[in-house]
């Protein structure tokens, strides 16, 4: 008889915990997705909508406790223009995601189907168009030219072993004046033999005056600097024409300017 008794406290136990989870569980599921957008342009205010929805579609009554930031990430690539910033869960039943719109900078051809490949501060290809206006103000995104590159979106740009120091020097750039695509119009790569250290990085200031950065694979830090120390140190009437040429010698950086413009032979 006790025997019988305990059973029967135990499946009772046993029925009122499965009950108090299957109470839990229902109400601890995802019914909402919350997505906080840092924006710069007009136009990604719809493709916020179109991510939202699909974000909520994927989670849409899965347990809150299990739910999992990778799949957020996994549609995050179909939407090149963002990045993840935080996942959070907000218990009982919505998830609150965080995302930043990449700005547009730069805009390189794309040779194998025309137009441009649209790119961010990195290099990373944002999307592919028939024109390089941005998106945010409508004027011209930074034009590369002299490059042999391929991309997909989302992926960085590829296929030309200049493209990782040219990053990088425009990183530079861009930090010194406080943002490169205000400044420089063009920017173009000049190979005037094959043999890489006489490769050039051309910049195209606002004004007109033209930047040579000589073998830029070398002393990057320094010839940046003094690139930049030279332009910011030209009066307004030279910013308008001229150029610097910033090479190197023994080891030494050096910087010319001149009151024309420099021909490359």
């Amino acid at each position: 008889m006790r025997k019988k008794s305990a059973i029967i406290i135990l499946l009772t136990a046993l029925l009122f915990v499965s009950a108090a989870m299957l109470g839990i569980s229902s109400v601890y599921r995802v019914e909402s997705v919350c997505v906080n957008a840092s924006l710069v342009s007009s136009v990604a205010e719809q493709e916020v909508n179109e991510l939202q929805d699909r974000l909520e579609t994927a989670y849409h009554k899965e347990s809150t406790f299990s739910v999992e930031q990778t799949r957020a990430e996994e549609i995050l690539e179909e939407f090149p223009y963002f990045r993840l910033v935080s996942f959070e869960k907000s218990y009982p039943n919505r998830i609150v995601v965080s995302i930043a719109e990449d700005e547009e900078v730069y805009a390189a051809a794309n040779a194998a189907q025309g137009g441009y490949y649209i790119l961010n501060a990195d290099g990373t290809v944002l999307g592919i168009r028939e024109h390089y206006k941005n998106r945010s103000d409508n004027a011209d995104n930074l034009l590369i030219t002299g490059l042999t590159a391929v991309g997909e979106k989302g992926a960085p740009l590829t296929g030309d072993d200049v493209l990782a120091s040219l990053f990088s020097v425009c990183k530079k750039i861009s930090t010194r004046l406080n943002g490169i695509r205000k400044n420089v119009s063009t920017i173009e790569v000049i190979r005037p033999t094959s043999l890489r250290e006489e490769t050039m990085f051309k910049l195209t200031m606002r004004e007109g005056v033209e930047v040579y950065l000589c073998n830029p694979f070398t002393m990057e830090d320094e010839k940046v600097k003094i690139a930049i120390d030279k332009y910011l140190s030209l009066s307004s009437e030279q910013k308008l024409r001229g150029t610097i040429v910033i090479s190197e010698q023994s080891e030494s950086v050096l910087v010319e300017y001149f009151e024309e413009k420099w021909s490359v032979s």
